[in-house]
């Protein structure tokens, strides 16, 4: 069932979390296997919280602070 919604849900599947964050899912699997994302279980399912994916987000460095560390 296909389902289209026009807000975005509160607890995301690991597509539509890695969609949401604009990253492939290898790399979610990745920030998994660091501890960076932990995944909520519901039922046999993974999910991820739309709270903890903006946190996520808002955490990383600014682009001119990562530059600047990086040389």
């Amino acid at each position: 069932m296909n389902l289209h919604v026009s807000f975005v849900p509160k607890l995301m599947g690991e597509e539509a979390a890695a969609a949401y964050l604009d990253i492939s899912i290898r790399k979610l699997a990745q920030l998994q296997a660091q501890g960076r994302l932990i995944p909520k279980a519901l039922d046999n399912k993974r999910g991820f919280l739309r709270d903890d994916l903006d946190a996520f987000a808002e955490s990383l460095p600014d682009w001119e602070t990562r530059k600047s560390t990086a040389a």
